[in-house]
């Protein structure tokens, strides 16, 4: 049987690449054959691909392709003249940073002679699977930038198609994450000597894998420094959310706020400005992202990055060695260096409130 990579490389004599005269109409009993399983259990691989081992599935999927299958009417493997395909699955098209890591993803994807297609899966879990079954034919494998997923749904996706998780980890599959702890280390360091002693952090979606990492990440530097780390986790991650959250913080909030991301560092930056107050003389601000919103604002954000395009590079490479080594169920954690850019929105830390 070949492989991904002996495909591409123009070795494959079945099924598509058959000259005209040669080929004939492939059948599940063909496939079968070829993957050393039950007509039965190749027609569950393709209806019901959670009731068959990941195993059997790679193997069914590998004669497939290697004899040129065609299910439901549209093709299972793509022609000899056509470029295998990612599947990027994000639901807020609106923040960011997730165009630093399609970018990234985009460009590793494209110089190993892949293309990408975006799903966009805003609202349920249930809608997303449903997004993501429509299209499941057509891909050669799953990026998970964002999701509201659980464990359980990503692993019935993962049983047939290669999947890796970006900014999220789980047990049992690749993920590809930022160093949060170096993180949170360095923005405390920063604020600490700056004379910051209570900082706030607002908090992500409730779906977010890396929002809570990030809070615990935060109380852990706190803790080891003797500074006092407080949570808000009520608002939206947006631009709103941020400014929604001014209205209402006190000094004896913190005189320094961590938001989710950018957009909602932004926010309360206008929100604090609203009310007259001026930042950083009486708060100061931090970002996550360092995205391109941390250009836009007066003063410019202090920001920490969250990988950007080489978190997005690294998950691209990592489905494509998945695609060319099916038979191999590695599994492994790829950590990715962050970096912090201080910029005007951190100052010292105001004198105490009477």
């Amino acid at each position: 049987m070949t492989t991904g990579s002996s495909r591409r490389a123009g070795l494959r004599t079945t099924g598509a690449n058959m000259p005209t005269h040669e080929r004939h109409k492939t059948t599940i009993y063909d496939v079968a054959e070829l993957a050393g399983v039950s007509p039965s259990t190749v027609s569950r691989t393709f209806s019901s691909p959670a009731r068959v081992s990941a195993a059997t599935a790679a193997r069914v999927q590998a004669a497939a392709r290697d004899l040129g299958y065609k299910t439901s009417g549209s093709a299972y493997w793509e022609e000899a003249d056509s470029t295998y395909v990612l599947g990027f699955v994000i639901a807020q098209f609106g923040n960011p940073v997730y165009t630093d890591i399609l970018k990234g993803f985009q460009d590793a994807a494209s110089e190993n002679g892949y293309s990408v297609i975006v799903i966009n899966s805003p609202g349920s879990p249930e809608t997303e699977k449903a997004t993501l079954t429509s299209v499941l034919p057509f891909i050669d494998g799953i990026a998970f930038p964002i999701s509201q997923l659980n464990p359980a749904g990503i692993r019935e996706f993962e049983r047939t198609k290669p999947v890796v998780l970006v900014n999220r980890h789980a047990n049992g599959h690749t993920c590809v994450v930022a160093d949060i702890r170096q993180g949170l280390h360095r923005i405390c360091e920063h604020l600490q000597s700056l004379g910051h002693e209570r900082v706030v952090y607002l908090a992500g979606p409730p779906y977010s894998w890396t929002s809570p990492m990030r809070w615990r990440a935060l109380q852990y530097e706190c803790d080891k420094r003797g500074m006092h780390a407080r949570q808000m986790s009520h608002l939206d991650p947006l631009f709103e959310g941020g400014m929604s959250y001014a209205s209402e913080w006190t000094p004896t909030h913190g005189t320094a706020v961590i938001a989710f991301n950018d957009v909602m560092a932004a926010g309360f930056l206008r929100g604090i400005e609203n009310r007259g107050l001026s930042v950083p003389g009486d708060v100061s601000i931090v970002g996550f992202d360092n995205s391109h919103t941390v250009l836009i604002t007066n003063p410019q954000l202090t920001s920490l990055s969250s990988g950007g395009e080489l978190i997005g590079r690294k998950a691209a490479q990592s489905l494509i060695w998945q695609n060319n080594h099916r038979w191999v169920r590695e599994r492994k954690s790829l950590v990715v260096p962050v970096e912090f850019a201080i910029r005007g929105s951190t100052g010292p830390a105001p004198m105490r409130h009477m």
